[in-house]
Parts: C-alpha cells; structure tokens; sequence
C-alpha cells in the first residue's frame, strides 16, 4: 500500500459559492440564508434564529440530517434539492458563434424543485412553520430573483404533515413530524467554447475514438502566443525622441486586439511561428508585407507600363 496518496479538497479548484462555478451549492445557500434571515427578525419566544447553537430557537440546516440530540425540543429545517434538468431553447441552444476566433457561446433555461422540510415534535408546529416560509417565498420572490433566479417562489406547495423518517437521526423512539414546502425555481445558464479547450477536446476525442490516454501537449498549441506588455519607457513623454515638448502628439502605445482564447480580452498577439498558419499578416517567403494603412489603395502605373499604354 502506498505510504502517500493522491488527495484533493471538496472545492478542488472550484471558487466559493456562486451561480457561475457552484449553481447547486448557490441554490442551497441562497434558500439557507433567506429562511435564516426570517426567522432572525423575530423577536425571543416566536422561534427566533440566532448563529449560536446555545442561543437559538429554530434550527435551520442545510441538506445534513438534523440529530435529536442537539436540537431537542426546538424545531427545526431542513433544505433538500429536487432533481433539475436542461430545457433547451433553440437549435443546439447556440446564441453567437464568432468565425475568427471560433468561440460558440450556448444558453439554457435550468428548473427545479426545492423540498424545504420543517421538522418539529408537534405536528401543527411544523405545519405553521410550513406555512410562513412559503408565504415569504411568495411574497418575497422579487428579492430572491436579484441574486441570480430566472424565476423562483412561483405556486410553492405545502405538503401534509408526516412522520420524518430520515430526516432527524437518534429519534429514540419519539415521533417527529416534517411538513415539507417545495418551491420551484429556474435560473438561467450560459457558457462558451474557445480555443483555450481545443487541446482537451482533442484528448478526450483520442480517448473516445481509441481508449488511449491523452498525451499532455508540449509549448504552444497554436501559431500565436499572447503577451501582456507595457509601452516603452517615457513613451508618454512629448520629448522621448529629443525633440521639443508637444503637447499635441500622440501617445505611443502597443497595439491591442481581442485575445484569440478569450475575445473579451485585449491584448499584444505576438507571433512565434512565422512559417505556421496562424494569425499573421500577407506575407512572401515568409517576410510580412509592410502594410501602413489597413485601407485598399490602386498601386500607380510603372514607367514601363505607362510607356506602353499610351503606345
């Protein structure tokens, strides 16, 4: 057995809690942190929630088994997610296709339910609490669709109460009751290909096609490399030449175009590979073209040409 294993952490290289890197987990903590927060404004004795498990009057928990043992006789909720699905909203769900850089960009519409479960000994008890929090989710779904929702609090429903079942662990024996409230919700999705997957699409083709192991691309795999870099110094002085100060002439800068990976980018594309195809300019043998203006101008006549015109 080996003395060290791999390991890796439960973000793994995934940011904090967010509808663009975590929806699911976003979901969780949004629906935790709204129902925290009603029953916080309540006042002492009408089930108020404090962050101290010692303080407290309601235990609001999110997707973990509640222990009878720490909650006691307190109620308490628990939040638990339905299934989702991809609802597709047009031809291949593409919204935009950019031809130079070959970035697609796709969107879809994610719904689901989300079963909030108010768990308490009284069966009336968990019932009431059922209540209030689908009657805020109505009212409130306003505030709750700021935070990222396409939609949520819609037509909520409240379920009867019955026994809890795995929702509360070391019951010994005392029956607890959970009435649950399932809200619907939608959020919208969008995300985008660019040239920066090529190389693991191609992996992952090779491993479909042949079940061979990608093999980890060695340098650039393109034509060009990107290149952030600064102006020369004292570029925006109006005598870095040695001439008189003027105060009218241009500052002299890099040029900047849309990174070829990630057009919402700009930076200095600077070619490495002059004989590969890539992104450089009209050239011959290899030499590029001095090209000044970007415009189309008609070349004048040679001496030799005109000669022979006017014959």
């Amino acid at each position: 057995m080996p003395s060290k294993l791999a390991g890796t952490m439960p973000q793994g290289a995934i940011p904090g809690s967010s509808f663009k890197y975590t929806p699911l987990q976003h979901l969780r903590w949004l629906y935790c942190r709204f129902i925290q927060g009603i029953f916080h404004a309540a006042p002492r004795g009408a089930y108020h929630w404090d962050p101290s498990e010692a303080m407290t009057e309601i235990f609001v928990s999110d997707e973990n088994t509640l222990d009878a043992e720490t909650i006691n006789m307190r109620p308490a909720i628990s939040i638990t997610r339905g299934p989702i699905q991809f609802v597709t909203l047009g031809f291949d769900d593409m919204l935009g296709y950019n031809s130079a850089t070959g970035q697609k960009k796709k969107g879809v519409l994610v719904p689901g339910t989300m079963s909030i479960n108010c768990c308490s000994r009284s069966d009336l008890e968990s019932e009431n609490l059922a209540w209030i929090i689908a009657e805020n989710l109505w009212m409130n779904r306003d505030m709750l669709m700021q935070y990222g929702f396409f939609e949520v609090g819609r037509s909520p429903s409240i379920s009867a109460p019955s026994p809890a079942g795995s929702l509360v662990q070391n019951d010994s024996g005392k029956e607890w009751y959970a009435t649950s409230v399932t809200c619907p919700f939608q959020f919208y999705r969008t995300g985008q290909i660019t040239p920066l997957g090529k190389a693991i699409l191609d992996g992952i083709d090779m491993r479909l096609r042949t079940g061979a192991t990608p093999v980890p691309q060695q340098g650039v795999p393109y034509g060009y490399a990107v290149e952030g870099e600064r102006p020369p110094p004292f570029s925006t002085a109006s005598d870095a030449d040695g001439n008189s100060p003027n105060a009218g002439a241009e500052q002299a800068a890099l040029p900047r175009v849309p990174n070829p990976m990630n057009p919402a980018q700009l930076v200095t594309v600077r070619h490495i590979r002059p004989g590969q195809q890539a992104v450089r300019g009209p050239s011959i043998y290899g030499r590029l073209l001095p090209i000044t203006t970007p415009s189309v101008e008609e070349s004048p006549l040679s001496v030799e040409l005109e000669s022979t015109v006017k014959v």
